[in-house]
């Protein structure tokens, strides 16, 4: 039950940071609210690391470890890709389509979790995966009109391929983690996989900022508080996503995590005042359903 607890304790800050990402996304460009929850996360990742393991020779212990480089390199650079094509979105009038769709990550997922990792899913739950992603889907729907008008589209391809790469990312990220077979905890697996993830992703957008927004690093520096705070959140709720995947498979954290939505809806209300639409109570119910399904016949 331990994935549970942390599952649900990844969402809560998940959301806490996606709230700051929000707000700072004003002042700053997507890239650069997207950057800090890796540049801003990895001085915490790297202080827990060394306190924690306490030498430099577990970095050679870790890296020297069969397939660990190759299937790290290849969830840092998916969850990039889908970084980048999530704003590649945003470009359409129709986006909330492809945003919808890309919310089969989890089901996707499970799927490439059976070809890569070779593990399987019972008949409750694959049901409940499903049940629960069709609410979220339900939940993302913001007119059902443009929709279903716009559901055989170019915005829907690019939805479905997004959540392909979200869900490659933490496939690989998972896979990474459990090839580290010489450590004795499950955390010291996540904790390793976390530091040399953000260290790729870190220098990856570094690069890619410093040639094409080379101005976004002063406005970062101006909302050096909030970005922090939004590195804080995000290496909580990273460092909690990690361990959960090492604990069960990660079709089932991902479905269970998608329970950050309600925290988003409280977020919402309270926060950011919006209003809550009959639709998005439906899918919250059918969300609810899958996830019962999910956790008790599994």
């Amino acid at each position: 039950m331990n994935w549970i607890i942390v599952t649900i304790f990844a969402a809560f800050f998940q959301n806490l940071r996606s709230s700051i990402q929000k707000n700072l996304n004003k002042e700053v460009s997507t890239i650069a609210s997207t950057y800090v929850r890796f540049a801003f996360a990895l001085p915490l990742a790297t202080i827990l690391f060394f306190i924690y393991f306490r030498n430099f020779e577990i970095i050679k212990e870790i890296l020297i470890q069969d397939n660990f480089i190759i299937y790290l390199l290849l969830g840092s650079l998916s969850q990039i890709i889908f970084t980048f094509i999530l704003l590649y979105l945003f470009k359409f009038s129709n986006f909330v389509v492809g945003t919808s769709l890309s919310k089969t990550e989890v089901i996707q997922i499970a799927v490439l979790e059976f070809f890569i990792l070779e593990e399987k899913l019972n008949k409750f739950g694959a049901s409940g995966i499903v049940i629960a992603t069709l609410g979220i889907i339900i939940l993302s729907i913001k007119d059902t009109k443009l929709f279903l008008k716009n559901l055989i589209s170019k915005t829907t391809i690019i939805g479905l391929v997004s959540g392909f790469f979200l869900a490659l990312s933490v496939v690989y990220f998972r896979a990474a983690a459990l090839t580290l077979e010489n450590f004795e905890s499950n955390f010291e697996k996540a904790l390793g996989t976390l530091f040399f993830g953000l260290i790729v992703q870190t220098t990856v957008l570094t690069i890619y900022i410093y040639f094409f927004e080379k101005e976004q690093f002063s406005k970062l520096y101006k909302k050096k508080f909030e970005s922090f705070g939004a590195g804080i959140a995000g290496f909580l709720a990273t460092i909690s996503w990690f361990y959960a995947f090492t604990l069960i498979q990660s079709s089932f954290v991902r479905a269970l995590g998608q329970v950050e939505i309600i925290f988003s809806y409280i977020s919402s209300r309270f926060y950011f005042k919006e209003k809550i639409k009959i639709n998005e109570i439906v899918g919250v119910v059918i969300f609810i359903i899958g996830i019962l399904i999910l956790l008790i016949l599994k």
